[in-house]
């Protein structure tokens, strides 16, 4: 499956308009805005072009289907803007501000709002970078971000890992053992595919665990490593089956991934991972993402 970040135009006047308020990070801000050329009043005029747009669109709007979500492109330009803060610390807070921001104005303003939103208006930002929420399995996962992983390799395994959960969701608990137990196979191999200079994949989690625990809230960044702990090894029993010394068994390691609340540590640390990363390929390679030509191609699509 191709996963694609399509959000709705309020998410972006709500998340610009934020980001025109946070004075702690403006000098940040005004770095990265100053390399397409544009500076921070910028913010502000690109979150009243998309509250004109949300505020055109609700006008001939009766119901949650008569609106569009703006292209993918939209979104990776305010997931550039974002990788700058990577470095100021957890993007949780943010995250959960914008997510709580728009859930609001959308129950406010659509008319016969459904109690499941859709996947336009479930913004998520993850190690800052900006995603959209699949499905309804859980509330913040699985995550489509706005830029998918460089590798062809990890790019096509996650879109996987993405669509194995979403098929999870229709399946009623206790799920068959198989089905729950791929996910250590998958999550060690996309952790191995995102560091391939560790020397396996148990060396590869914990890269990625240190990595990403600095910008976590502390509890976040807990449960994550102890989670993880073990993690590789529980998917060599999976794949040997026979009872090793030092080594979880199998017959206890196939319980472990039976419901969602038992995987659902792996799908977020995963997506922590590659939402991390993604956020450092686009602060290093800004001029294949976002040019200065970006936001005069995209503002066509806006209302005047």
């Amino acid at each position: 499956m191709g996963l694609t970040c399509e959000l709705s135009p309020l998410v972006f006047a709500v998340l610009y308009r934020m980001l025109s308020r946070d004075s702690a990070r403006s000098d940040l801000l005004m770095e990265r805005l100053g390399e397409i050329g544009r500076d921070l009043s910028w913010l502000k005029d690109a979150a009243d072009r998309y509250e004109k747009t949300w505020q055109r669109d609700r006008v001939s709007a009766t119901g949650p289907e008569d609106f569009v979500a703006l292209d993918n492109a939209h979104a990776l330009l305010a997931s550039w803007v974002l990788a700058s803060m990577r470095d100021s610390g957890p993007s949780y807070d943010f995250g959960v501000d914008l997510r709580t921001q728009v859930t609001e104005r959308v129950f406010a303003e659509v008319p016969q709002t459904p109690s499941e939103l859709l996947a336009m208006w479930k913004p998520v930002v993850v190690g800052w970078t900006l995603g959209t929420v699949m499905g309804n399995i859980d509330q913040n996962l699985p995550v489509a971000p706005a830029m998918l992983p460089q590798d062809p390799n990890v790019r096509t395994a996650y879109e996987g890992l993405v669509e194995h959960v979403l098929h999870l969701s229709t399946v009623t608990p206790p799920w068959p053992e198989i089905m729950g137990t791929s996910t250590f196979w998958r999550g060690t191999g996309l952790a191995e595919g995102m560091q391939p200079e560790a020397p396996n994949g148990s060396a590869a989690i914990t890269q990625l665990v240190v990595a990403v625990r600095r910008g976590l809230p502390e509890h976040l960044g807990k449960q994550i490593g102890q989670h993880f702990t073990q993690f590789a090894e529980r998917r060599n029993t999976l794949s040997h089956v026979a009872d090793m010394p030092g080594r979880p068994r199998f017959i206890d390691v196939k319980e472990h991934a039976r419901e969602w609340e038992q995987i659902r540590l792996t799908i977020m640390g995963i997506t922590q991972f590659l939402c991390s990363q993604i956020a450092v390929d686009l602060t290093e390679s800004a001029s294949r993402a976002v040019r200065e030509e970006t936001w005069d191609e995209l503002i066509w699509q806006l209302a005047m």
